[in-house]
């Protein structure tokens, strides 16, 4: 499971992984061949240390190690330096200069290697070779002027210093490597921060890991068509997204197996997740397979079932309260759905809240449940009011509707305490909106030929609104 998370991060935000060791090798490149270059000239010289001609053997003889790294610090002293910049007639002092000199005494040898850096190779090459010159005759006019008490050190230039022919600074195709390299751990390592940091719900195994919400169904966007009735993409054949809504139907049946479930509450954590298209395609596939099915709009802030189904308004469910029309004219057959009665939300009433949670809507209830195999119903976001909460506790159970990518986890979180702080089951959530991943429909996608002309669905959501025009849906 980890490995399919982090496949699905990278998937994610591939762009930003390509994107970070672009430009950082871009950076790099740019910054290489804009610094100046450096040269390096080096020599190689022999030490041939003496020992000690006394017999004393209070005089302890120095090691090679001891002997290299006394001449390596000598040869980077002011007196050194000044002579050689008197000689050379270098603009610099010998503070400056002992920067640009390194002198290393070679392991296991009595080698010191000297190496000199500077932006020009032929001034690199004659510092080095005028250092080690004017070090060398320190070193013997030093000695002429001691005791002897012991034979001279000799020194042997093994390899002179030649002018070098390419930069040793900036290396500008190590610098664009290393900037490919850091700039991909760097992607990878801001993709999975933004991914961590991004409370958006992206897939449904993550939002029970941090929810306990158990998917129900996976419905993928679908725009809705112009004509009358064009969200209801439930009456319009085999299609995945048909399919989809029928694998819900299914989840549901299955559901009930333990407990009845007649009251169903469809709902959401925010506005415009698609719960009331949901409620209605829901309403609509259950009726299909024979179940008498009533579908209430109880939704007075902002309903939608009358718009969706092509109804009147102000016939509907508040009426049933004040009992000012007869039912008869309210529960009216769909005339394209055997078994399906559509309910509207009938007059706003003052006090949406209240009326969902009085001793009549109870009533109501409880004579819904007798008439009908099924009562889905539409209500307002929990995190916005208290309506679906209220009805919520007097109904069988309750589905959220989660829109990918857009409803956060801790939004949904809410959303699901809220129901549960009242007593309501529950029951679990459905993935809504889903946008098709390489032109693949979840996995609702096995040989529907009429899901699109020539037998082949749409390759993105956008093929799909260029081949139908779109119309905006209001929970």
């Amino acid at each position: 499971m980890e490995l399919i998370r982090y496949g699905r991060v990278v998937r994610r935000w591939a762009w930003l992984i390509i994107l970070c060791p672009f430009v950082a090798a871009l950076a790099a490149g740019v910054l290489s061949f804009g610094l100046p270059k450096v040269y390096e000239a080096k020599v190689a010289l022999l030490v041939r240390p003496a020992q000690p001609l006394s017999g004393d053997p209070s005089v302890a003889a120095l090691t090679a190690d001891q002997i290299l790294r006394t001449y390596a610090r000598w040869m980077t002293e002011p007196p050194i330096l000044q002579k050689v910049i008197s000689d050379q007639n270098l603009q610099t002092d010998s503070a400056t200069l002992s920067r640009q000199i390194t002198v290393t005494p070679e392991p296991n040898t009595t080698i010191l290697d000297v190496a000199v850096r500077d932006g020009d190779p032929a001034r690199a090459m004659n510092i080095a070779n005028t250092l080690v010159n004017d070090f060398i005759a320190q070193v013997k006019e030093t000695q002429q002027t001691e005791a002897t008490l012991s034979s001279k050190d000799n020194f042997v230039v093994v390899a002179p210093a030649v002018q070098p022919t390419q930069p040793v600074f900036p290396r500008p195709v190590l610098n664009i490597v290393l900037g490919l390299l850091v700039g991909l751990i760097a992607g990878i390592g801001l993709a999975f921060l933004l991914d961590y940091l991004d409370q958006s719900v992206r897939s449904d195994e993550i939002l029970r890991e941090r929810t306990g919400l158990v998917p129900l169904g996976h419905i993928v966007y679908t725009p809705a068509k112009s004509e009358r009735r064009g969200e209801l993409v439930t009456l319009g054949g085999d299609s995945p997204v048909v399919e989809a809504y029928k694998a819900l139907r299914t989840n549901l049946l299955f559901s009930s197996v333990d407990k009845e479930l007649k009251t169903i509450v469809i709902t959401s954590a925010v506005a415009n997740e698609g719960k009331s298209r949901t409620a209605a395609n829901l309403a609509i596939v259950l009726a299909q397979a024979g179940h008498t099915t009533l579908l209430v709009d109880a939704d007075f802030r902002r309903p939608s079932q009358h718009r969706i189904f092509g109804r009147v308004r102000n016939l509907g469910l508040s009426n049933l309260f004040v009992q000012d029309m007869p039912e008869a004219s309210l529960f009216v057959l769909d005339e394209q759905v055997k078994d399906l009665v559509v309910l509207a939300s009938g007059p706003t009433p003052p006090n949406p809240s209240e009326l969902l949670g009085s001793i009549q809507m109870k009533a109501l209830l409880a004579r819904f449940r007798q008439g009908f195999d099924y009562v889905v119903m539409d209500t307002p976001p929990v995190n916005a009011v208290t309506d679906a909460s209220v009805l919520a506790a007097s109904s069988d159970a309750v589905i959220l509707i989660v829109e990918t990518n857009k409803a956060t986890y801790p939004g949904v979180l809410h959303a699901k305490q809220a129901l549960e702080r009242v007593g309501a089951r529950v029951l679990g959530s459905v993935m809504n909106k889903m946008r098709p991943a390489g032109g693949s429909y979840y996995y609702y996608q096995y040989g529907y030929g009429s899901a699109a002309p020539n037998g082949k669905a749409p390759t993105s959501p956008a093929e799909s609104e260029s081949k139908t025009p779109a119309r905006v849906e209001r929970d």
